[in-house]
């Protein structure tokens, strides 16, 4: 499927808004920490590519903006009787369209969240922005290159202006196969639909660095 055709499809896209208890709560502050005694530390810094694809009525082939995703990973504080969770998070810039995002995932902890773990994605936009802020987020498409390999199956909610949460399925089957193409995938791709009504999709590339703090994160679940 082509990003474009992709796009397109989302006119008719409606997400099942069934964490709205969670878009409640504030979120668990992270704390960074860096591996001193990884020989790789140093490559984890390096920016991977990430491109933003917006539709054009005045062009089939739509408009893009290359940026870039600098992979690390994160320690969440525990609760009380709880295991150490590791994040995986990406801090990403589109500077032609002055766009700054926080991607980030992570286990669910909490038992009275339906999900197996959750995805956080946080907008920082400049004030004159002409889309008129993140309206939706359907989910998160895994790809292989330009090979769809498949959806994250989960739920999305807006908890707050430019802020999402999409919680993913703790459903034994579908949490396999989540983890399976989260591992898989070189790349993902977040759909997004504007303010404005409009739609576009911004491309992740993984990486080296996004491949370790995927294994890290996903390294706590049970195959």
């Amino acid at each position: 499927m082509r990003r474009r055709d992709f796009i397109a499809g989302l006119a008719g896209t409606t997400a099942g808004w069934t964490l709205a208890a969670r878009a409640q709560q504030p979120t668990v502050p992270m704390i960074g920490f860096v591996d001193a005694g990884s020989a790789n530390a140093s490559a984890d810094n390096i920016p991977q590519k990430v491109v933003l694809y917006e539709e054009d009525p005045r062009d089939s082939a739509g408009k893009s903006y290359v940026g870039s995703a600098v992979w690390r990973t994160e320690v969440v504080p525990p609760g009380p009787g709880q295991k150490p969770n590791i994040a995986a998070r990406a801090d990403i810039e589109i500077p032609a369209q002055n766009i700054s995002i926080r991607w980030s995932l992570r286990r669910n902890d909490d038992k009275q969240l339906p999900a197996s773990h959750t995805v956080e994605i946080v907008f920082t936009l400049p004030p004159d922005f002409a889309h008129g802020g993140i309206s939706n987020i359907p989910g998160v498409l895994m790809k292989q290159g330009e090979t769809t390999l498949g959806a994250l199956n989960g739920v999305a909610v807006k908890v707050t202006t430019n802020f999402f949460l999409i919680g993913l399925s703790s459903v034994d089957a579908d949490m396999q196969r989540n983890i399976q193409l989260l591992i898989a995938g070189s790349w993902f791709d977040i759909p997004v639909v504007y303010g404005d009504g409009k739609r576009a999709i911004i491309a992740i590339e993984k990486g080296t660095p996004g491949e370790r703090a995927f294994t890290d994160a996903l390294g706590q679940a049970v195959l």
